[in-house]
């Protein structure tokens, strides 16, 4: 398997690498070394490649000071959609040759990426060994994604004697709910998303019964790094300011500082993953990244969106069409306490809302299972 130096982007593929692993299997992630920690911390073998690279650096140098990307681009989609692909493609350039001498070595019979690691289709290129894309949600679609990154890799395919272009994949699996808008193509097969965001103790405030209605804010790290702490704060301010709410906030160790004090009854808890908490809930506040959408979807919660950039608008639009979700899809709306509380009102009181989000949660339910995907994937390898 491999994955671009994101947690995010490897810890979806986590519950499919724990099926192989149980089905007597050998896996090994392969990512720059600052993705090594979220591997070991699954319990995974890892294979440092290169050296560590900071995706958010390029985000964060054309951001103007103090400005959310929401507020400095507005909504855009497909314009970062090309900058991220030509970054990925990039730096598959410069790790390839490290890549390709490992799987040589290793011999591997599959290979497994997520949609932003490119080295894995040369890989599989150069090597015959076919290639399955593993969804991280709905990034996998995105024509202009795809085509910015056949263009940015034409010089090293043209380098490791590819003449027919970077491999296409045998094989994507999809883990968004149909109502998302599956694909019905042979070449997709559906597999349900597992919540998986890092492992922890249950703690003991998130098993009494108050009687009060939980909500749930987690902006991700990404989210804060860039400019989102001011963003955090009025999300805090507009739930702490509805009677009978618990308010829980979910942050990174190292992002509670930048957040300082919080009102009277705010309860802060740092590394504490969300699948470990979150079935206590009743509303969930994200910024729209894949795995807390696909987690909070998983446990069939409403939830309001923030979104940022990317796909976050996307996973924003999909859970309001369906009716399991608001989402907040401009800086003015984001900008505004009241807009924000009497959106999380609307998720709390309209019953509407939670109907949606347990369809929702039940079209997971009936997914074909990562257990279920091995022996598809089995046969794929023994093509190989």
């Amino acid at each position: 398997m491999t994955s671009i130096s994101a947690p995010g982007h490897v810890t979806p593929m986590v519950p499919l690498a724990w099926a192989l692993r149980g089905a007597g299997h050998e896996v090994v992630v392969g990512g720059q070394p600052n993705l090594m920690p979220a591997v070991r911390g699954a319990g995974l073998c890892g294979q440092p490649i290169g050296e560590a690279f900071e995706q958010l650096l390029h985000l964060r140098n054309i951001l103007p000071d103090g400005a959310t990307p929401i507020e400095a681009w507005g909504r855009v989609v497909d314009p970062l959609y090309a900058s991220a692909a030509r970054t990925w493609a990039h730096q598959a350039q410069r790790t390839v040759d490290e890549y390709l001498d490992f799987c040589r070595s290793w011999a591997p019979d599959l290979i497994i990426s997520e949609p932003f690691e490119f080295c894995a289709r040369l890989l599989g290129g150069v090597l015959d060994v076919p290639w399955v894309r593993h969804g991280i949600g709905l990034t996998g679609r995105a024509a202009r994604f795809e085509q910015s990154a056949a263009e940015a890799l034409i010089p090293v395919v043209e380098r490791l004697g590819l003449k027919e272009g970077a491999l296409e994949p045998v094989l994507t699996l999809d883990n968004c709910p149909p109502s998302f808008g599956q694909t019905d193509a042979a070449a997709h097969r559906p597999m349900r998303y597992v919540p998986y965001n890092g492992t922890g103790a249950v703690p003991d405030w998130a098993l009494e019964r108050t009687g009060a209605r939980r909500v749930c804010i987690s902006l991700g790290t990404q989210t804060l790094v860039l400019n989102g702490v001011p963003l955090l704060r009025r999300i805090i301010e507009a739930v702490s300011g509805i009677d009978g709410v618990d308010v829980v906030v979910a942050l990174a160790a190292t992002d509670r500082e930048s957040l300082g004090t919080v009102p009277e009854g705010v309860r802060v808890v740092e590394s504490l993953p969300l699948n470990v908490f979150l079935d206590r809930c009743a509303v969930v506040i994200h910024h729209g990244g894949a795995g807390s959408s696909l987690t909070a979807t998983a446990f069939g919660l409403p939830q309001l969106v923030v979104p940022q950039f990317l796909d976050q608008f996307e996973y924003g639009d999909q859970l309001a069409a369906v009716g399991a979700g608001i989402t907040l899809d401009s800086a003015e709306k984001q900008n505004g306490v009241e807009e924000i509380r009497k959106a999380v009102l609307e998720l709390l009181d309209n019953p509407v809302h939670a109907r949606s989000a347990r369809g929702l949660r039940d079209e997971v339910r009936a997914m074909p299972s990562p257990g279920d995907t091995v022996a598809v994937l089995e046969r794929l390898a023994a093509t190989a």
